[in-house]
């Protein structure tokens, strides 16, 4: 039998291992909450590998569906396996909502084939069921609520997947993910192929560009509804808008260097993003 205790260090080792910058973040958190977020944490993480890591369709497929199978699972109280056991007891402590972890299953499901976006509305709800959804759970496990903060919540999960978005963008279109709308593409004449093959110009540059300004609003959208009140319960998810927000700062000093490498910052920036969540109200 696998005690909570032992689940819980499982979960830890998992952040520990894939996290990169939240990992710095989550050390904001007092002990029992930082583990809850292991736990959730630990479980998107499995979603996201379940698309990410098989190269077959049908194999991503039957992997979402055995995390849809542990979600049902601890929501049923027959809980197996550290992680399900971790999210289990999180879940009852924290009264986490069953529709979130829905809705960010929902968009994993998106990934499963090659990606296409329309046009930016459609980009905004795949923000919101990837990263939006955690930002509200992650509201629930700091015991943050209201109406405000749950839009404080969506908008920094969006403006963070559009950091994502613009960072990965080459790596995403080789993999024959297009998150970049159809829409924006047209308008300033850039090609799939040419982001794929990562060629650099005028043209590209003002696409990102324009990505780039769409990310800014988002942050700024987030800063506006971010409640003043929760502060100190809310320092882990300002010092993520701290780091993800330094990112782009650094993409656009050249936004075209997204389409020959990845962009990150140093551990020494990410840590002073981090202590500035701290000590900057």
């Amino acid at each position: 039998m696998i005690h909570t205790r032992n689940a819980y260090k499982y979960c830890r080792e998992v952040v520990k291992r894939s996290a990169g910058n939240f990992f710095y973040a989550f050390q904001l958190l007092p002990r029992t909450k930082r583990y809850a977020i292991y736990a959730v944490y630990t479980f998107c993480r499995a979603a996201d590998d379940a698309v990410d890591e098989l190269p077959d369709i049908s194999l991503r497929r039957a992997a979402l569906d055995l995390v849809k199978s542990a979600l049902e699972r601890v929501y049923s109280g027959n809980p197996r396996g550290e992680m399900e056991i971790a999210l289990a007891d999180t879940i009852g402590k924290y009264r986490l909502t069953k529709q979130y972890f829905d809705d960010l299953l929902i968009g994993m499901e998106g990934d499963i084939k090659p990606v296409a976006m329309n046009n930016f509305s459609e980009l905004e709800e795949y923000c919101y069921r990837a990263a939006g959804t955690v930002g509200l759970l992650c509201l629930e496990v700091f015991g943050v609520a209201g109406e405000k903060s749950k839009k404080y919540a969506i908008a920094l999960g969006q403006a963070l997947q559009l950091t994502n978005v613009i960072r990965d963008m080459r790596a995403d279109a080789l993999n024959g993910r297009i998150y970049i709308p159809k829409d924006l593409l047209a308008q300033y004449g850039v090609t799939v192929e040419e982001i794929a093959e990562g060629r650099t110009g005028r043209r590209p540059e003002r696409l990102i560009r324009a990505l780039i300004s769409l990310a800014k609003s988002a942050y700024e959208e987030a800063e506006r509804h971010r409640p003043r009140s929760a502060a100190a319960r809310l320092m882990t998810s300002e010092a993520m808008r701290r780091v993800y927000r330094a990112l782009l700062a650094k993409i656009e000093e050249n936004p075209q260097q997204v389409l020959v490498r990845r962009v990150s910052l140093p551990p020494w920036r990410k840590a002073g993003e981090v202590l500035a969540a701290v000590t900057i109200r």
